[in-house]
């Protein structure tokens, strides 16, 4: 039923061009994809909402982040031993600074919301012995929309840092509790209703916060110690990029979003599948699979994975049509030719579009072969995507072109390779050599820059 809406929702879009067009917009006030029921991500993200809205942390500064941040949690044992020593205190600087980095370490490892992070609580990691491959869990309340009790799975990096975590509140929770044992006992002595009232509010908040890892000192009349807040991780997250030398406005949020973005990216190809193997012990593994090895996951973070395969697939197809945008490969100069029609709505068109197609990054461009198309040959024969049908190479990868097309020069001065080997590479040169001409970039060996396209070659 799906794929006959979206005919009828293309019919529209290309009225222009139909004998008989469609007279009114089909949907009545709302989106196609709100219209087919489609999921709330596809929804979310072709209307601009949702995870859109947070920016992902720039590689850069993830990679400054987290060399700053495995640095301090390296030095945990030697602060565990001042603090026991008794010449480190339990709420002091660097302390503190060890629980900022288990906060950023724990977020961006994890996919955690904020506030299930901060809710961790002590023995909420565990392993897993599952075909000889041990899947590392851990566990939070999820509140946002109301699941309870759910499960991460995280690397075993993640839960050591869990470990740490409990041995850093373990003075803290000491402390918790011989408040709540000072304060029951306060509180049956009282006979005064009202005198009762903020003692009994303060009861409930310490119980509520004795097993939390993430704790800390709110300094003043009473120094009292609470769970770290919203409002105090923000704080932390902008005073831990600070400490690692970085202007980036770091937030709770942004570690959500960055870890489904990689997670996608890695995906598709686009990034190195270390990522996968460390997080998810395959590199190969589907979205399906991950969520089917345990019920109790949050099936949320699913949901925005999937909402960044959109953004990524509409942010390059947006790319692709851009009018100032060269491209090659055998997709490459299709999409060529469609931008020289006129489209009434492009926006709807790389909407719809993009929830329909699948891109993947061979290294040397994008492949949208919606079935087996080559079988994957082209990730090992790269001229094999300059005139396929399902190959688009855009900017992005002129200079992985330039590199092939030197190797192959390169190889076409060795006298010893034989007559087949020497056809051979003068075929791939000149292949080589065609897309970096579609690019207007000099094929001698000089790097020229890509001119501006005129309106009369599009």
């Amino acid at each position: 039923m799906k794929s006959r809406l979206e005919i009828v929702d293309l019919a529209w879009v290309f009225r222009d061009h139909l004998h008989e067009p469609p007279g009114q917009y089909p949907w009545g006030d709302m989106p196609f994809a709100a219209y087919c029921g489609l999921m709330g991500h596809e929804v979310r993200s072709s209307t601009g909402l949702g995870v859109g809205k947070t920016p992902v942390i720039p590689r850069e500064v993830q990679s400054a982040l987290f060399i700053h941040c495995e640095r301090i949690f390296n030095q945990a044992e030697n602060l565990f031993s001042q603090r026991d020593a008794g010449t480190l205190g339990p709420s002091t600087e660097p302390m503190r600074d060890l629980r900022d980095a288990c906060l950023y370490l724990l977020s961006i490892t994890s996919g955690m919301r904020n506030d299930e992070v901060i809710g961790i609580e002590v023995g909420a990691g565990r392993r897993e012995l599952r075909d000889e491959v041990e899947y590392c869990w851990v566990t939070s309340v999820e509140h946002k929309t109301g699941k309870g009790r759910v499960e991460y799975m995280v690397p075993p990096m993640t839960l050591k840092v869990v470990e740490v975590l409990e041995r850093y509140s373990e003075p803290l929770r000491a402390a918790l509790k011989d408040e709540i044992d000072a304060l029951e006992a306060s509180i049956a002595q009282m006979n005064d209703a009202s005198g009762r009232r903020d003692f009994v509010k303060r009861l409930i908040q310490a119980r509520g916060d004795v097993q939390r890892v993430f704790l800390g000192v709110i300094y003043g009349k009473y120094n009292q110690i609470t769970a770290l807040s919203g409002v105090a991780s923000r704080v932390a997250m902008l005073r831990l990029a600070s400490k690692a030398g970085q202007e980036w406005k770091l937030s709770p949020h942004q570690c959500r979003r960055t870890y489904a973005r990689t997670f996608v990216e890695s995906r598709m190809g686009r990034q190195a599948l270390v990522f996968l193997k460390w997080q998810f012990k395959h590199s190969s593994i589907s979205m399906s699979q991950l969520y089917a090895a345990n019920p109790a996951q949050d099936p949320a973070l699913y949901e925005d994975m999937l909402a960044e395969y959109f953004d990524i697939k509409r942010d390059l197809l947006e790319t692709w049509s851009s009018p100032d945008q060269r491209l090659s490969g055998g997709a490459g100069r299709k999409i060529l030719e469609m931008r020289a029609s006129a489209v009434p709505d492009r926006e709807r068109l790389v909407a719809n579009t993009a929830m329909q197609i699948n891109i993947r990054a061979t290294g040397h461009g994008w492949c949208i072969a919606q079935d087996s198309g080559c079988g994957g040959a082209g990730l090992y024969e790269s001229t094999r995507c300059v005139d396929c049908r399902n190959s688009v190479i855009d900017e992005e990868h002129i200079g992985v072109w330039q590199g092939i097309h030197e190797q192959h020069r390169e190889m076409l001065e060795l006298d010893d390779l034989g007559p087949v080997a020497n056809a051979r590479i003068r075929r791939d040169l000149a292949l080589s050599a065609k897309v970096i001409a579609d690019f207007g970039v000099a094929v001698n060996g000089v790097i020229a820059e890509i001119q501006p396209i005129e309106s009369s070659q599009i």
